[in-house]
């Protein structure tokens, strides 16, 4: 039960980490088009 909770709290860190990486990415990118 615990395994399985910590697992789904790790995964959701990593999916927002990987989102907020790729908004990062992307608002970087638009800064040096402008």
């Amino acid at each position: 039960m615990w395994g399985r909770r910590l697992l789904w709290f790790v995964g959701l860190w990593a999916a927002s980490i990987l989102v907020l990486g790729t908004i990062a990415m992307i608002l970087r990118s638009v800064l040096k088009a402008v």
